[in-house]
């Protein structure tokens, strides 16, 4: 898709400014709101309420089971989920027998909900990236429009390293689309990806976040969040609903390719070949 596209950056949510005018925004929590929330929908998930508070959540939890559902509540303050939660906000906690039992569920977090709902306050739409999706979001949203704004939700209203990288990888990727009028955010966040020296994982596991995680036993949760492209599942909220709701409007959890990329299809000679040396060695 080419055309003349406007990237603009806010490096964290919350922070009390005016967000800049934008068609779309895409919402960025790397660890982990967002990784969470496009692994939801990966495994069929079909709803999925952002909610700002424990509280809120509890309360909403409560008047979905009266209406005879039975969503799941996962969540986390500082890391750890909130009492009386079903689940945390580890993404590798969510598998398909969860998914069957629970075809909603119920989401707040330290940052990444909140940032959501930031951007919902702007009137436009709004989508769900981190390393696994970017590229598939970025696609759906150039379909709304050329002016993208990215939201890193960040670590307690101050920028966070690993949402700021994936934003620059989101920013990269435009420029690959068409030229792209970029604010000083957005340039920042283009830099800092382009010296990461393609090892997103490493980069990302610099942060302070990163750090925090594998002290309380998260370090694998870390490796799953930077899998690049490793999805196309799209997570918008939608329009129109009495409730702030997340639904999937494409994709699956197959590999990111772009449109007229070819696949390279395993030589069977060649594989027996290389196992062959790897024996011999």
């Amino acid at each position: 898709m080419a055309g003349n596209f406007e990237a603009d950056l806010v490096f964290a949510g919350g922070e009390g400014g005016y967000l800049p005018s934008a068609d779309v925004w895409i919402v960025i929590d790397v660890l982990r709101a967002t990784t969470v929330m496009t692994r939801w929908f990966e495994l069929g998930g079909t709803e999925l309420y952002p909610v700002k508070s424990p509280d809120l959540a509890r309360e909403l939890v409560k008047e979905l089971r009266g209406r005879g559902s039975s969503p799941l509540l996962m969540g986390e303050v500082n890391g750890i989920p909130p009492e009386g939660f079903d689940m945390g906000n580890s993404p590798l906690d969510l598998n398909y027998d969860v998914i069957r039992e629970h075809y909603c569920g119920v989401m707040s977090t330290t940052n990444g909900t909140g940032a959501l709902l930031e951007a919902e306050s702007t009137g436009c739409p709004v989508i769900a990236a981190c390393f696994r999706n970017y590229s598939a979001c970025l696609d759906h949203a150039l379909t709304v429009g050329t002016r993208v704004g990215i939201l890193c939700s960040g670590r307690k209203h101050r920028p966070s390293w690993e949402d700021t990288l994936c934003a620059g990888a989101v920013i990269e990727d435009m420029t690959r689309r068409g030229e792209v009028m970029m604010s000083d955010s957005a340039r920042m966040a283009l830099t800092l990806w382009q010296n990461s020296g393609n090892d997103t994982e490493s980069c990302v596991r610099l942060s302070n976040h990163a750090q925090y995680l594998t002290q309380i036993g998260y370090s694998d949760d870390i490796s799953f969040a930077c899998e690049i492209d490793s999805s196309t599942v799209v997570p918008m909220l939608a329009e129109n609903e009495e409730r702030t709701i997340l639904r999937a409007v494409s994709g699956s959890a197959r590999p990111y390719q772009r449109e007229g990329a070819t696949v390279k299809k395993a030589d069977p000679f060649e594989e027996l070949l290389a196992y062959t040396r790897k024996k011999a060695n």
